[in-house]
């Protein structure tokens, strides 16, 4: 052959297509490397063979024709369409092709070209007879296998065949959609080319005659699109036993994967309620008992000098007061706890003069000072809010009483109140231990206490912040914080500004009772 001759074989071996070259005598003088692959045959073992080894014994003559003749003589009547008819594989495996025949030149001088093309490659086609009528279990085995086919196509799982070399030659819409490729780039695919190096495993353990699963992430060759993927690999075997492919079933498992990610995140959200649910619980009982143990033995004191008509100190009965009003505040946060969750928290707002809460608030906590200065830089000018002012109170109480518990000894309280636009912006400043910067936003959940905070050193439920943020946001304002750790914390609260309502007075400070 001459360099143009070897020019063009070169071309026509690089084609996609398998495709098949006879002499006017319809013998096989060439074939390419996508028909080897197609049909299982070397190209030495075909060569000078006829065609009609290509298909099936009865579609091998056509109305007194052959099938190749009788497909040439009806190229005006196909206007280039394929025909879709059986091919017969090496291996004696039917497998259903669409075949366009073209020819050129006369006499011992033609040539017939025979172009194979997959049946998922082809859009227009027609069902042109080419099979005579079969009898018998013949006809019902063509039958089934348009049976079987329709079955695969319309499985539930991607499905995909390859032969002994590895090469996928078949495969169902689905498996597409899984994948992500086109499927002219997967059919032909060498399934040895990949490089996951357990899908290789699967591969080579399948065609030496084993089952095999893979379980993984596959990308895409050609989108790079990662899907999660379970495959079950498993031989097929000729009539005498041999191995002669393997199929893949394909299922998508993004969604078991998603449920698998969601179920543990929801695991370690139940871990973590159970976790703060154990740590609230043992909070509870020591904060309830600490002061029920002083408290009861005051009570005991007091019952035994009365019983001896001995004098009671007021101090005795002051102590147990507080005592008392300690466990009554901390029944209290349990119980507003729970009516904010039921959606359950009254308010009764009305016209308050803001500044004066605050001092009313302060003067209230003076007790609980100890060494602690409090510094109020107070507005010069009143500030009016329409808020319910027992529960503003106890807002205002909380932030105060934080700053008191999480300040050294000696240290300086400073709370400020001025106006800000159409707020009342109130500031509570402390120069205790701060609070983390990761910590801040879990603030104000319920039962949450910084991780820098001992639950023995410094009392509390986990409550107070929760409820505080409640009664702010329900009298539509904020609340937060600002903080470093070991530079002290600065709580703030905005609250919208009421214009042109007078002030009520401030009430009697009520009693502190279980509410």
């Amino acid at each position: 052959m001459d360099a143009g001759t070897d020019e063009l074989s070169a071309w026509l071996d690089a084609a996609v297509d398998p495709l098949v070259g006879c002499d006017a005598r319809e013998r096989i003088c060439f074939l390419n490397a996508a028909a080897e692959r197609l049909l299982g045959w070397k190209r030495e073992e075909l060569i000078g063979q006829p065609a009609s080894r290509l298909f099936p014994q009865r579609v091998h003559d056509h109305e007194g024709q052959s099938l190749l003749r009788h497909l040439l003589s009806r190229r005006a009547a196909l206007g280039g369409r394929a025909t879709r008819v059986l091919a017969r594989r090496r291996d004696g495996a039917e497998i259903l092709v669409e075949l366009t025949v073209g020819g050129s030149g006369q006499g011992l001088d033609e040539r017939i070209v025979l172009n194979f093309r997959r049946l998922h490659e082809v859009l227009d086609v027609l069902p042109e007879p080419v099979e005579r009528a079969l009898p018998g279990r013949e006809a019902e085995s063509v039958a089934g296998d348009a049976l079987f086919r329709t079955v695969v196509e319309n499985a539930p799982l991607g499905i995909l065949y390859f032969d002994r070399s590895a090469i996928v030659i078949a495969c169902n819409e689905l498996f597409v959609r899984i994948i992500g490729s086109p499927k002219r780039l997967l059919v032909g695919l060498n399934l040895l080319s990949l490089r996951d190096e357990s899908i290789l495993h699967c591969v080579r353990e399948t065609l030496a005659g084993h089952t095999c699963d893979y379980e993984g992430e596959y990308r895409a060759i050609t989108s790079g699109k990662k899907t999660p993927v379970h495959v079950r690999f498993a031989p097929c075997f000729n009539a005498v036993g041999q191995v002669e492919g393997g199929i893949g079933i394909v299922e998508d498992i993004t969604e078991r994967r998603r449920a698998e990610s969601e179920r543990e995140r929801l695991y370690r959200e139940a871990q973590e309620a159970v976790r703060v649910r154990d740590d609230f619980l043992s909070i509870a009982s020591h904060e309830l008992k600490t002061p029920l143990t002083p408290l009861s033995l005051r009570l005991a004191t007091l019952e035994r000098r009365l019983a001896r008509g001995e004098h009671v100190e007021p101090s005795t009965l002051r102590q147990a007061r507080l005592h008392l009003l300690r466990i009554t505040s901390l029944i209290n946060d349990l119980l507003d706890a729970s009516r904010i969750e039921a959606g359950r928290l009254a308010l009764r707002p009305e016209p308050t003069r803001l500044e004066g809460l605050v001092k009313q608030v302060l003067h209230s906590l003076e007790s609980e000072r100890g060494d602690h200065t409090v510094h109020f830089d107070a507005p010069e000018q009143p500030v009016q809010v329409n808020v319910d002012p027992f529960r503003m109170e106890q807002v205002l109480s909380n932030l105060v009483e934080n700053a008191f518990k999480y300040s050294p000894h000696g240290g300086t309280v400073r709370v400020s109140l001025r106006q800000r636009g159409g707020l009342a912006l109130l500031s509570v400043s402390d120069e205790g231990i701060g609070i983390p910067p990761d910590q801040q936003r879990l603030l104000f959940d319920r039962y949450f206490r910084a991780r820098n905070v001992s639950a023995r050193s410094f009392g509390g439920l986990g409550l107070g912040l929760y409820i505080s943020r409640d009664i702010v946001e329900r009298h539509g304002g904020r609340i937060w914080v600002e903080s470093e750790p070991g530079h002290g914390s600065t709580f703030h609260v905005a609250l919208p500004l009421m214009a042109g309502a007078p002030a009520q007075p401030l009430a009697q400070e009520p009693e502190q009772l279980i509410h």
